[in-house]
C-alpha cells in the first residue's frame, strides 16, 4: 500500500513597511504633507539639539523648526496578508513640546488653524481614509496620542504591540500607518524611526507535499478498487 506524507511549511514572517528606518536618507516609500511654518526632513544622526540621536539607525524622520503654526503628516499604505496570525507594530519616537501644555481640540482635528491644537499621534487607518482624518470610523488602532499629562520632553523610546485583533478583519485589504502632528500653541518637534509592521501568517502545505499527497490518495483509491474487483 502506498502512503503519502504531507509536510507543512512553518509560519511565515513578512515586513510590511518600506524604508521604515529611513536608511535611504529619504522619504522613499512614504507620503508626506506639510502646512504652515515647519520643515520635514530625514535627519542624520546625531540629529538636532532638540531630539538628539535616534537609537541604532543613521537617519530618522523629523518635523520641526517651526516659525509658526503647522501641520505635519507622514503616512504609508501597506497590504494586510491573508492567513494572518499576528501583526506586531513597533517604532521609536521622540518629541519636545515648547508650548506650556498639550491640547486636544474638541471637536478633534489635525488643523493648525482656528481652534487650539498641540498634539502628536500615531495610528493605523483604513485604506481609503484621508491622510488627515480624525473620524473614529477611519481609525483602526491608536498607538500614541499626546494629551494633558503626557511626558515632555519625551526622549527616544520604543513602542511595540501586537495589533492582530485590530487588523484581523482587514485581511487581504490595504491599510495605512500614519504619524501626525499639529501645533499652534508653540514650537513642537517630533522624530520617529525604525517603523516595523511584522506579520505572521499560518502554515500552509508546501507545493511538493500537496503533489505527494495527491499521488498518495490516488494510490489508495487504486488499491481499494483492486480489492473490490
Amino acid at each position: 500500500m502506498l502512503f503519502a506524507v504531507c509536510g507543512f511549511a512553518g509560519t511565515a514572517n513578512a515586513a510590511l513597511i518600506t524604508n521604515g528606518n529611513f536608511e535611504t536618507g529619504s522619504f522613499a516609500g512614504w507620503n508626506t504633507s506639510q502646512a504652515g511654518g515647519s520643515s520635514l526632513f530625514v535627519a542624520a544622526n546625531p540629529g538636532g539639539p532638540t531630539l538628539g540621536s535616534s537609537p541604532i539607525s543613521d537617519f530618522y524622520a523629523f518635523a520641526g523648526n517651526q516659525f509658526g503654526p503647522s501641520q505635519n503628516i507622514f503616512w504609508q499604505t501597506f497590504a494586510v496578508p491573508t492567513g494572518l496570525t499576528g501583526l506586531n507594530f513597533s517604532f521609536d519616537y521622540a518629541y519636545q513640546n515648547f508650548a506650556n501644555s498639550f491640547v486636544n481640540p474638541n471637536p478633534d482635528t489635525l488643523s493648525h488653524t482656528g481652534i487650539s491644537n498641540q498634539q502628536f499621534r500615531v495610528e493605523i487607518l483604513t485604506g481609503t481614509a484621508a491622510f488627515d482624518t480624525v473620524n473614529l470610523a477611519d481609525i483602526i488602532f491608536t498607538a500614541i496620542q499626546t494629551g494633558p499629562g503626557s511626558p515632555n520632553p519625551q526622549s527616544w523610546v520604543s513602542f511595540s504591540q501586537d495589533i492582530f485583533s485590530a487588523v484581523s478583519p482587514f485581511q487581504g485589504q490595504n491599510l495605512q500607518v500614519r504619524f501626525a502632528q499639529a501645533d499652534n500653541q508653540g514650537r513642537f518637534g517630533i522624530g520617529f524611526d525604525n517603523v516595523v509592521l511584522n506579520a505572521t501568517t499560518a502554515a500552509v502545505p508546501e507545493p511538493a507535499s500537496l503533489a505527494l499527497l495527491s499521488l498518495g490518495l490516488a494510490g489508495i483509491g487504486f488499491s481499494r478498487k483492486k480489492k473490490t474487483a
